[in-house]
């Protein structure tokens, strides 16, 4: 199924609309290839949201609900009038809560937050969007025998079948596990889904025997910016260039579309010298505790003829040394710097990878409330074992930059600038790993 196939339906916020509702949304999820207990999951998030609107809205108020499959996900977008709805509930921090009906109704939203595997927050005009995420279910191997790695001499390097996706990620968990590797290499299964609904696509190279000697994926939800993944060489006597190869195959293929350049944080086996441009470090750790770092690179592909980023006054020296060293031309306009003034809570949505003990804290909706709110997410955070924290600032949005101070003040340092990571340039931040919490 294709990402543009999307199913709507538009209720007024009535209890007794209800059944109408998680009946859309659950025969939506089972029709776009959601596993049972999947869909099961998403429909009960949505009537917990869909109830809770029906408590805070009034008379006469219209919810629209989008299904939207993804491949190897299924999106649920609510779109409603924003006034009453109480983000904070969906903080990795947030407890239930039973004192009276109103804290009864924002528990609901918690767990609905627990249910899906992420969640965005957009507006649309004056009304809110909330979108669910749902994952299909993957098994963490596919059951097929895991090729030995040979030397590969003689190749050609073209976009891998459906069936040679999983294999080439098995061989990656296999041959590659000791390596920085993205998140959806633990699950062959998916990878192949992400290739297969256009979220990722991939290069593989192959001898004419059929053994597969490397293999390179690029994500294309951005649409500015390419990230890639590898490349990773099985062997190291193969071709000395294969690495060449898949890169070039990467690059000619978006060369057609507007991308302007090409992200690397996730290097495989190595990327050949001179092709990317150092952003700068990721300190992580690996299973036994040994911290390592990881270079973030980046490749200009076409003429980057400028853009402006929002910023707040203690980041502006950071971003204006860095900008100078990539070269990008950027107008960086001044936040106020009041954002603290500004009443409500603090939103993140946090994904963790345990396997490398490293989390992300993506702003959902800044309150006043921030440095306490960061520091009672790094404080879990660092319970569960997350030892490598970061946190995405995407100056593309100004309310965003607010977070700045609160940053600063729980010794985050901003690491490296993604240029048009999100809706504008992306600064990393990572909490410093010298300071106790």
């Amino acid at each position: 199924m294709k990402e543009k196939l999307t199913l709507q339906l538009t209720v007024k916020a009535y209890k007794s609309l209800l059944r109408v509702t998680t009946g859309f949304v659950e025969q939506s999820a089972l029709a776009f290839g959601l596993g049972r207990k999947e869909s099961l999951a998403l429909t009960l998030a949505a009537e917990e949201i869909f109830l809770y609107l029906c408590h805070i809205s009034a008379p006469e108020t219209e919810v629209e609900i989008r299904c939207r499959p993804g491949g190897w996900r299924v999106i649920v977008d609510l779109a409603f009038e924003g006034e009453g709805f109480h983000m904070e509930a969906f903080n990795l921090t947030a407890t239930p809560a039973f004192t009276d009906g109103k804290a009864t109704r924002e528990t609901g939203l918690l767990l609905a937050s627990r249910m899906v595997n992420r969640f965005k927050l957009s507006y649309a005009g004056t009304r809110l969007v909330l979108s669910l995420i749902k994952d299909k279910a993957y098994p963490e191997s596919s059951g097929q025998t895991v090729p030995a790695a040979v030397p590969v001499s003689t190749f050609s390097v073209r976009r891998p079948a459906e069936k040679e996706v999983g294999v080439a990620v098995e061989m990656i968990k296999n041959h590659c596990g000791n390596l920085f590797n993205p998140p959806f290499t633990a699950f062959p299964g998916k990878a192949t889904g992400m290739v297969e609904s256009g979220d990722m696509d991939a290069a593989i190279a192959m001898d004419e025997a059929g053994h597969i000697g490397g293999i390179l994926f690029w994500s294309l939800d951005r649409p500015a910016m390419v990230e890639c993944y590898g490349p990773y060489v099985f062997h190291p006597e193969s071709h000395p260039e294969m690495a060449i190869f898949l890169l070039d195959r990467c690059i000619e293929e978006i060369a057609h579309t507007n991308a302007l350049g090409l992200l690397n944080r996730y290097p495989g086996t190595g990327t050949p010298l001179g092709y990317f441009e150092r952003l700068g470090q990721q300190a992580l750790f690996q299973k036994h505790g040994e911290s390592v770092t990881v270079d973030a690179c980046y490749r200009l592909l076409k003429e980057d003829t400028g853009s402006s980023v929002w910023a707040h006054p203690d980041l502006i020296p950071f971003l204006q040394s860095n900008y100078e060293k990539l070269v990008l031309p950027r107008e960086i306009r001044p936040v106020d710097g009041h954002g603290g003034e500004r009443g409500g809570s603090s939103v993140f949505f946090v994904e963790q990878n345990r396997n490398w003990s490293w989390a992300t804290l993506c702003p959902i909706e800044f309150g006043s409330n921030a440095p306490e709110a960061l520091n009672a997410h790094l404080q879990l955070l660092k319970k569960e074992g997350s030892f490598a924290i970061f946190f995405e600032m995407d100056l593309g949005h100004a309310w965003q930059t607010d977070f700045t101070p609160a940053l600063f003040t729980n010794h985050f340092e901003p690491g490296f600038i993604l240029p048009y990571g999100g809706e504008g340039d992306l600064v990393v931040f990572q909490h410093r790993l010298d300071n106790p919490i």
